[in-house]
């Protein structure tokens, strides 16, 4: 049987086929989630690139996989120079429901220095997660600064992609709010 890596190893630079089989292969078999880890130190960019995928695949079902491995995420995974890997860990960051305040606070501060990634990718996923943060209890003074960088990017985003990302974070904010006061 083949390991997660081995279905990562070829294919283009984001080979979705490939990535979700990996991911199912670790869903399967949860204990083979380090392996993933270990893609992400791979000397090949486009198997870090597929491993990301992968890791964010697999979060989005079972967040509980990556809690052990968050301060590797916060770390190491942050310092990886590829936008695709930085986007992907966008996704992640705010599936840790572990996190304790300083660690949310530094997941704020990467996500922060990402609005200014050259990747109009990287700046809305990166504008997803601090607002997915800032939401955490204990965190009103963040979610201010959430809000008020998401109207800041409503009116005067970049790319298209960025404005329409940042209409739909100020709706759900607005309606955050309603419940709030409801």
């Amino acid at each position: 049987m083949p390991t997660p890596l081995d279905l990562l190893a070829e294919g283009l630079r984001y080979d979705a086929p490939r990535v979700a089989a990996a991911a199912a292969l670790v869903l399967a078999q949860p204990e083979r989630v380090d392996e993933l880890f270990d893609g992400l130190a791979d000397d090949n960019v486009n198997l870090r690139n597929r491993a990301s995928g992968a890791l964010k695949t697999v979060s989005a079902q079972r967040p509980d996989l990556l809690l052990p491995y968050k301060r590797e995420l916060l770390t190491r995974v942050a310092r990886l120079d590829h936008w695709i890997v930085r986007s992907h860990l966008c996704e992640m960051l705010p599936r840790l429901t572990n996190l304790t305040a300083a660690e949310r606070r530094r997941a704020l501060a990467l996500a922060r220095g990402w609005m200014e990634d050259r990747s109009s990718i990287v700046k809305a996923v990166a504008l997803d997660c601090i607002v997915q943060l800032s939401l955490a209890p204990g965190f009103a003074t963040e979610r201010v600064a959430a809000a008020q960088l998401v109207e800041e990017c409503v009116a005067h985003g970049e790319t298209p992609a960025l404005r329409a990302r940042a209409r739909l974070l100020r709706k759900q904010l607005a309606k955050l709010a309603r419940a709030a006061r409801a």
